[in-house]
């Protein structure tokens, strides 16, 4: 009879700690997801920023842009000699030095 309650804790102790395994690994995943996503969120805050500077504050042609573009934090990275410029989420495309059109990067 003594045999079976060992048995018995052996196998609970084994799935309790399964399961304390599993939750661990559950909240810590949740948590890098989140961090992830706030990330993503803030990018698409300052871009939602920046094309709301451009509409206001400029005529929408490219020189007038690309003005505004320089106190950006990423401005290092941007091409203002081609007819696209990318910000973090949003591909800014000019034609004739006039911007036609706001795409998504994703």
């Amino acid at each position: 009879m003594e045999n079976k309650w060992k048995i018995a804790f052996w196998i609970c102790f084994v799935f309790l700690l399964l399961v304390a395994g599993f939750g661990a690994y559950s909240i810590l995943d949740q948590g890098v997801a989140l961090t992830y996503m706030k990330d993503e969120y803030s990018d698409t805050e300052n871009d939602l920023n920046s094309l709301s500077s451009f509409i206001n504050e400029t005529d929408l042609s490219k020189t007038q842009i690309k003005k505004v573009l320089q106190t950006h934090h990423l401005s290092e990275y941007m091409d203002f000699a081609a007819d696209t410029i990318s910000l973090e989420r949003v591909t800014l495309v000019f034609k004739e030095d006039k911007l036609i059109k706001v795409t998504n990067q994703w």
